[in-house]
């Protein structure tokens, strides 16, 4: 289908304007819009884009821009951030013309767990967060470690029922100090980012001591090119570090089972977590080293 080409094959940077809709023949640019406008937390979004399609592919294109868009970017609101903090969405595709050139108009009707203004508060308080760790002599792990443990401080864990949809994002976890565990992983996610250390969310279920199921998100974080599992939730009920920094191959999976997005081979290979145990910050002395040798060589200079 042309259409296909003209969404997933990037061409030269075009974009036409329609009364409020904007028409590109970029794919990359049609997908920065909506991530831009999630992350903005618009509720109503739309996309035109250059090319022509059958009924199938405008089926497909809702689904497949909004994937692109949530896509892990590294960034630290975007990726996974948006993505646990969207509740649902709408989309309606359709063919129509630009001039005398086919296109096709997307438009979504999206809600949030928070709101832009709620998302401006957390972005002001994780910079003051930040700056209270000290972060910038601490080594990836000591990173880690301060952000991990800070949440586990300053956040109580309630149920959904009695947090409502505030419970599930970092808005929640970090201004309200009261989460779900969807809370708990987005504000991890997004502070980890913010400090240099990559990690993704994963959803799926939670096993129980006794058996008992429930929806469950935890993390996986990337310490020195190495993945491991990473439970803050639990970690917090239990007042320990039982699910920090864990390898793969030690218990934690028989406790969390991943869902089917998560559990593709696509995600499993892309984000391989290590059998390796976690045997302290040896890496990180080489940063240590590194910091000394600079503050000996300003004292020789002083």
């Amino acid at each position: 289908m042309l259409f296909t080409t003209a969404l997933f094959a990037a061409s030269c940077l075009l974009c036409f304007a329609d009364d409020d809709v904007v028409y590109h023949d970029n794919a990359e640019d049609a997908v920065a819009v909506l991530r831009e406008a999630m992350k903005q937390r618009k509720s109503h979004v739309a996309i035109g884009i250059l090319g022509s399609t059958d009924e199938e592919g405008l089926k497909q294109v809702i689904g497949r821009m909004l994937k692109l868009a949530t896509e892990h970017t590294g960034k630290p609101d975007e990726g996974d951030y948006i993505n646990f903090q969207y509740e649902s969405y709408k989309g309606e595709a359709q063919t129509t013309h630009y001039g005398t050139s086919p296109a096709v108009e997307v438009n979504y009707e999206l809600t949030y767990y928070d709101s832009a203004e709620q998302e401006a508060e957390v972005s002001s308080k994780i910079v003051e967060t930040l700056a209270g760790l000290d972060l910038e002599r601490k080594t990836d792990y000591e990173k880690v470690l301060a952000i991990h443990d800070y949440i586990c401080r300053n956040t109580e864990y309630r149920s959904a029922e009695d947090l409502g949809d505030t419970g599930r994002t970092a808005y929640g976890a970090l201004v309200n100090g009261k989460a779900v565990c969807q809370g708990y992983c987005v504000l991890l996610y997004r502070m980890l980012l913010e400090a240099g250390v990559d990690n993704r969310m994963v959803f799926g279920t939670g096993v129980g001591p006794d058996g008992t199921t429930a929806s469950h998100t935890w993390n996986i974080v990337d310490l020195y090119g190495h993945y491991y599992y990473v439970d803050i939730t639990w970690d917090d009920a239990g007042g320990n570090h039982d699910y920090f920094l864990i390898p793969a191959g030690a218990g934690f999976e028989d406790e969390h089972i991943p869902g089917e997005e998560f559990g593709e081979r696509a995600f499993a290979e892309k984000y391989i977590v290590t059998t390796n145990p976690f045997r302290g910050d040896v890496l990180g002395t080489v940063d240590k080293i590194k910091w000394a040798a600079e503050d000996m060589a300003a004292a020789v200079m002083n």
